[in-house]
């Protein structure tokens, strides 16, 4: 559930401030929402099919198992569920469904090794195991309004990671600038936390919609997210997206604080072989070992705006070695000018060598309600 932004002054944003936070297991808990905070925690799993007609949508079923609210209109959000899952995505035939259960609590717990297991009361429930390779979902709300039951089964082809090529830090701290930073700032490369437990690999859905079933085994990711303020608080534009093609595995981050000049950018490229990237940094930094997202052309986005029609995402490896990808939109769920996510069509691969075909996910959180127009 999200709701339109309204930005606090610094002032306010710097009393909220809070120390940096580490779970005991690698998707566990790392800070704690609740009715009295502006924070937000949550879990997010993809699954996306290949469309059985050129240019739909395709099968996709993702969902978010929220504590707190990542976007807040007013930070006395006292009667809004503490806890809730959200459920978006497309049937075979490219028919789209949003759904947002609220659950009457939102516990985490954490067991041997890495194993997680989320409970939201009677509704939901995720299970990771000990090493990360296979995570369960369930859905159990199949009465009105909700109308949704059923399970989604992961099975990960890549190691978990952080963000900036490090195995100690969830936060984005290796990549900040070393000139003063505002407080803002601050929260971002400090207080931000990404952990991608399933950077990629399969997953099985089988649930029951309102009475329609969906049905079939896509490309699997599962992360999840947390910070001391909603994301409009501290967050101008956010992009991100995450594929499988051929044989990589691939995701991005590129983001702007509110009221700053910088483009933080990661990126994610693997094989079977190896990581070839797995970056944090600040556009205009460096030339390699960088990952670039371009959007490309316009077109009529949610709510009378524009968007992107098209995004190009490079990679340069460390050796110079360059990796280039075109993604293009077949449908958009969510649709609002604050969050966008679109399923689409993915090309490309290593530069000068063999294209590959697949289909993406990639999304433009735009808290700041930035106007886009192509250059």
């Amino acid at each position: 559930m999200l709701s339109l932004p309204r930005t606090l002054s610094l002032l306010t944003a710097s009393a909220v401030l809070s120390t940096t936070a580490y779970a005991a297991s690698f998707d566990g808990q790392y800070i704690h929402p609740n009715l009295t905070n502006t924070a937000v925690e949550w879990w997010w799993g993809s699954a996306v099919g290949t469309p059985e007609t050129p240019g739909s949508p395709g099968p996709v079923l993702q969902f978010l198992f929220y504590q707190g609210y990542s976007v807040l209109a007013d930070l006395n959000h006292s009667t809004l569920p503490e806890y809730y899952i959200t459920i978006n995505g497309f049937f075979q035939n490219g028919t789209d469904f949003s759904l947002t259960v609220p659950a009457a609590s939102g516990d985490i717990s954490e067991g041997a090794g890495n194993a997680v297991t989320g409970t939201w009361g009677t509704v939901g429930a995720f299970e990771l195991s000990s090493d990360m390779k296979t995570m369960a979902v369930t859905f159990d709300a199949p009465d009105a309004p909700y109308g949704i039951s059923g399970s989604m089964k992961f099975k990960s082809n890549r190691e978990n990671h952080y963000g900036c090529n490090v195995t100690d830090s969830p936060y984005f701290g290796h990549a900040k600038p070393s000139h003063t930073l505002s407080n803002i700032e601050q929260v971002f490369f400090d207080q931000l936390g990404w952990a991608v437990s399933i950077p990629g690999g399969s997953v099985d859905v089988d649930v029951t919609i309102n009475g329609t079933r969906l049905q079939f085994t896509g490309n699997g990711y599962h992360d999840q997210n947390w910070m001391p303020l909603a994301l409009n608080e501290f967050i101008s534009s956010w992009y991100f997206g995450f594929a499988e093609i051929g044989p990589y595995t691939l995701s991005y981050v590129s983001a702007t604080p509110l009221n700053s000049s910088i483009t933080f950018n990661t990126g994610y490229l693997a094989t079977d072989q190896a990581v070839l990237q797995n970056q944090c940094s600040v556009a205009g930094s460096r030339t390699t070992d960088v990952s670039i997202i371009r959007p490309v052309g316009e077109m009529a986005g949610a709510e009378d705006t524009i968007a992107p029609s098209s995004w190009t995402l490079s990679y340069v490896i460390d050796d110079g070695t360059e990796y280039e990808f075109n993604l293009v939109p077949t449908g958009v769920n969510p649709t609002m000018a604050v969050y966008q996510r679109w399923t689409g069509s993915i090309s490309g691969g290593k530069k000068g060598e063999t294209s590959y075909e697949g289909v993406a996910t990639f999304e433009w959180l735009n808290p700041g309600l930035n106007v886009y127009g192509s250059a």
